[in-house]
């Protein structure tokens, strides 16, 4: 690899750190973990269906970490699970109304951030950027696939 594919790898691994950081940092004041806020906002901010597996791909979470999450928001009463018709035991999460309400007040501060924040972005500098992440993370995915067939392979 060339010094500067190096370097400008060096600098997106520590942007992406800093902006995990911040992200902390405004989830931090939240009141919840940061993996219980990840699947308040993906609840909250999308009006699709999620299962407990659904968020676990989603935001790359443990089962046992989203099902223990999910387990005390049923208990709570913010949400409830709804079991798939024709499935063997995905159930889908719904907020109660209750939940709907929790959820927002935890969420908007942050959505409201990052929408005045987008808006500030050029529109094709961003999907640019956008486009070229998402590529980038398919090649590193199967370059890391094959290092792991390789592994495997050779053990």
């Amino acid at each position: 690899m060339s010094s500067i594919a190096q370097e400008q790898l060096e600098l997106v691994i520590q942007q992406f750190k800093e902006l995990t950081g911040v992200y902390r940092g405004a989830v931090s004041h939240s009141g919840v973990s940061e993996n219980e806020f990840w699947i308040w906002y993906t609840l909250t901010v999308s009006d699709e269906e999620y299962s407990q597996q659904d968020i676990c791909l989603a935001w790359s979470l443990p089962k046992q970490t989203v099902n223990n999450i999910i387990t005390q928001m049923v208990h709570k009463g913010y949400a409830v699970l709804e079991v798939v018709p024709d499935t063997r035991n995905r159930k889908i999460i719904q907020l109660t109304e209750q939940g709907r309400a929790y959820g927002r007040a935890l969420v908007m501060p942050v959505l409201t951030a990052e929408e005045r924040a987008l808006s500030r972005l050029d529109p094709q500098e961003l999907f640019a950027c956008s486009r070229v992440l998402s590529t980038f993370i398919g090649f590193l995915t199967q370059e890391f696939d094959a290092i792991e067939t390789t592994t495997h392979d050779q053990g």
